[in-house]
């Protein structure tokens, strides 16, 4: 007689086939939650590096925005915005702020005799020299042309033409190559009640203008009666 084959499952034999589908399933989940984990940790590392180049890319267009292209010193925008704030802070703490205007002297003569580019290099030396001359709360900036501003707080009239007067001999004695000797004429105010900014610019472009008149590489101030006094 042949046996008799079962038609209903035994219950080890159903264990057995519900084992296969439960494993896979759990391995799949745990494979799917590893690659989400994965991809969530490169999508987060992308979006750092993207942070990080905007970041520099807002650094440098700020930079551009307040920067001289040739010299690399801050520009006319950004000086008047340095001069408001340390107007503001000067008459809130009752402290000193001088203003020295710089200007090379016969610079257009290096232009003429040697072209721009030697004239570019010797703008940039010049600000080189001023900047290895002023402290780093000193804000220098390239006014315009050959023409540039020393904001410096916490200096008086006496200090600030002192000041001036190291400047004027630093770039007396430098070498500029083939530009030739330079020699520049400083003009110096000093923050006076109700100053504005352009009230500062004024008084010290008048000293300057006296500068150069009276024979160039000097310096030139206001005294307390606004006549210009050139030492």
């Amino acid at each position: 007689m042949q046996p008799m084959l079962s038609l209903v499952p035994s219950e080890r034999s159903r264990l057995d086939d519900d084992a296969p589908p439960a494993a896979f399933g759990a391995v799949t989940l745990a494979r799917r939650l590893e690659e989400t984990a994965r991809q969530l940790a490169l999508t987060q590392s992308l979006l750092a590096s993207k942070q990080r180049e905007c970041d520099e890319l807002a650094h440098a267009l700020e930079h551009d925005a307040h920067s001289d292209a040739l010299t690399g010193l801050f520009n006319r925008r950004k000086f008047n915005e340095l001069c408001a704030t340390e107007i503001e802070r000067s008459v809130r703490y009752g402290t000193p702020l001088a203003l020295i205007m710089v200007d090379i002297d016969h610079f257009k003569r290096v232009n003429d005799l040697h072209g721009h580019l030697v004239g570019d290099r010797a703008l940039m030396e010049v600000a080189r020299v001023l900047g290895e001359q002023t402290r780093a709360s000193d804000a220098l900036c390239r006014w315009g042309g050959e023409e540039f501003m020393v904001l410096a707080p916490h200096l008086d009239m006496a200090s600030a033409v002192q000041v001036a007067d190291k400047l004027r001999t630093a770039v007396a004695v430098a070498d500029f190559g083939l530009a030739g000797p330079l020699t520049c004429s400083f003009g110096v105010a000093a923050l006076r009640d109700r100053d504005r900014t352009v009230d500062l610019i004024l008084r010290a472009d008048t000293c300057l203008y006296r500068a150069k008149r009276t024979g160039r590489n000097c310096v030139a101030m206001h005294t307390d009666g606004d006549a210009a006094t050139t030492v």
